[in-house]
C-alpha cells in the first residue's frame, strides 16, 4: 500500500468536468436536502413515538424535546470516533486479499485491500462479548440515538473540512467554488494511513446501518421478550444485504462513487448519516411491534425482497464480470453485445435497459413490507429511491443517446423497456 502515498498527477483531460450545482434560495440543492433529511429524522421519530403510545401528553413531549436537543456528554462525543477508530484499526489489521481497481476518472489504478466481511463479523463478535460482559448494553444506540446523530453530523463536517484543507495543499480544485470542492469533493481518492479513505468510509457506513439495526432489536426484545415475525423478517433481511455487500466487496471498486466521485460532504455524509440513520427507520417503526403474520404474508413479503435480491445481485455480477472479461460466460452463454462490444445484451441487461434499478426498488420495498400499511412512514425509503432511480433513468437514456448515437438506437431496438419488461 506504500505506493499509493505517493500522488502521480492528475490527468486533467481525463477528469469530468464539474456541473454546475442547482441552487434554490441561495444554497446548493443538496444543502438543502442534507437539511431535510436530519428534519424528516426528527419529525421521524416524533412519529413513531406518538404510533406507540397512541397520544403524546404535554410531558411526553417536553422530554422527547429535551432528549433531542440535548448537549452530548463525552462519553456520548467519543462513541462515534472510537466506531471509527475500532475499524480503521481493524482495516489495517485483519487479513484480506488485494485486487488491482478499476481506472479512475483520471487514469490511475488503486490497489484495494479487502478485508470487510471479516471485519464486520469481528465487530459484531466484539459487540455480542461486550453486550454479555454489560460492557457495551446492546441497545446503546438507542438509548444515545440523538446525541450520535447529532455528533456522527458534526465528525461529517469535519471530515469534509479535512478534505477540502488536504486537497487544496495538494492543488487540486483550482476551477471550483468553495461549495463545489467542500461538498461534492476535492480530491478524487484521498489517503489516510495508507488507506484509500473513500473505499474505508463505505465500512462505517454499512456496518453503522446493522449496528443500528441490531441495536433497536435488543431494545425490541428488552420491552416485549421476544421477536416478532415482522422484526425478524426486516432484520434477516437487512442482515443478508449488508453481508452480501461485503461479500462481493470487489464489486464496489468499479462503481461510480469510487472511480468517478470526488470525495467532499456528499459522499462523506451520505455514508454515515443518511444510509445508517435512514435506513433503518423500519427497525425503528418496529420496536414496538408485536404484529402476527400469517403464511401467505411471510411468503408474499419475503417473495418481492428475495426478487429484488436476485435481480440487484445478478446484474451487478454481470456487469462486473463483463467489465473486466468482455467474453464472460452470462447465462450459460458467451457475452452477447451491440456496438462492437461496447453495450452489454446478455443476461439481466438483455431483459430491460436498467432493470437493476428495478432490482433495488423491489429490496427497498422488501425491507418495508414487514412494517404493514399503518402508515407511509416505513415506506419513504422505496417511495424516495422510486423517484430517485426513474428520474436516473431518464437522465442516463439521454446521457448514452448522446454518448453512443446510432448504436444506442441498435441497443434500445434489442433491448426495448427501460426498467420493467412490457411495463416501461
Amino acid at each position: 500500500m506504500g505506493k499509493q502515498k505517493t500522488r502521480p498527477a492528475s490527468n486533467a483531460s481525463a477528469t469530468p468536468k464539474p456541473t454546475k450545482p442547482l441552487h434554490v434560495g441561495g444554497l446548493p440543492l443538496y444543502c438543502w436536502f442534507g437539511i431535510g433529511v436530519l428534519a424528516f429524522l426528527i419529525y421521524t421519530e416524533y412519529t413513531i413515538r406518538r404510533a406507540w403510545v397512541h397520544t403524546l401528553t404535554t410531558d411526553a413531549v417536553v422530554e422527547y424535546l429535551k432528549r433531542v436537543f440535548a448537549v452530548p456528554t463525552p462519553f456520548q462525543l467519543s462513541l462515534f470516533p472510537a466506531y471509527v477508530a475500532f475499524l480503521f484499526i481493524g482495516t489495517k489489521l485483519i487479513p484480506g486479499y488485494y485486487i488491482l481497481g478499476s481506472p479512475l476518472a483520471d487514469n490511475r489504478r488503486i490497489k484495494f485491500r479487502l478485508n470487510g466481511l471479516r471485519l464486520f463479523f469481528v465487530l459484531l463478535l466484539t459487540g455480542a462479548i461486550g453486550h454479555y460482559t454489560g460492557v457495551i448494553p446492546a441497545t446503546i444506540v438507542y438509548d444515545n440515538f440523538y446525541s450520535l446523530l447529532l455528533t456522527v453530523n458534526a465528525w461529517a463536517v469535519v471530515v469534509s473540512v479535512y478534505l477540502y484543507v488536504v486537497g487544496k495543499m495538494h492543488g487540486e480544485g483550482k476551477n471550483k467554488s468553495f461549495f463545489d470542492n467542500f461538498v461534492m469533493g476535492t480530491e478524487l481518492m484521498p489517503f489516510v494511513g495508507g488507506e484509500p479513505l473513500k473505499m474505508f468510509w463505505l465500512k462505517p457506513s454499512m456496518m453503522g446501518w446493522g449496528v443500528i439495526n441490531l441495536s433497536l432489536l435488543a431494545k425490541h426484545y428488552e420491552l416485549l421478550g421476544h421477536i416478532s415475525m415482522p422484526m425478524a423478517l426486516y432484520q434477516g433481511f437487512s442482515m443478508l444485504y449488508i453481508i452480501d455487500y461485503f461479500y462481493h466487496e470487489e464489486r464496489m471498486t468499479s462503481t461510480w462513487d469510487i472511480i468517478a466521485e470526488h470525495f467532499g460532504l456528499m459522499l462523506v455524509w451520505g455514508d454515515i448519516v443518511f444510509i445508517p440513520f435512514v435506513f433503518s427507520i423500519q427497525a425503528w417503526f418496529l420496536v414496538t411491534d408485536n404484529t402476527y403474520l400469517e403464511f401467505w404474508q411471510i411468503f408474499m413479503i419475503s417473495g418481492v425482497f428475495f426478487m429484488g435480491y436476485a435481480i440487484f445481485r445478478g446484474c451487478n455480477s454481470q456487469k462486473h464480470d463483463f467489465k473486466h472479461n468482455p467474453k464472460a460466460i452470462i447465462w450459460g452463454k458467451p457475452a452477447q453485445t451491440v456496438g462492437g462490444g461496447r453495450l452489454l445484451v446478455s443476461g439481466w441487461w438483455g431483459i430491460a435497459r436498467h432493470i437493476n434499478y428495478t432490482g433495488d426498488i423491489l429490496l427497498g420495498l422488501g425491507f418495508s413490507l414487514p412494517c404493514g400499511f399503518r402508515s407511509v412512514l416505513p415506506y419513504t425509503y422505496p417511495i424516495y429511491l422510486t423517484l430517485l432511480l426513474v428520474h436516473r433513468e431518464v437522465r442516463d437514456n439521454n446521457r448514452c443517446a448522446d454518448k453512443y448515437k446510432e448504436v444506442w438506437n441498435q441497443y434500445c431496438a434489442r433491448v426495448p423497456y427501460r426498467m420493467v419488461p412490457y411495463i416501461y
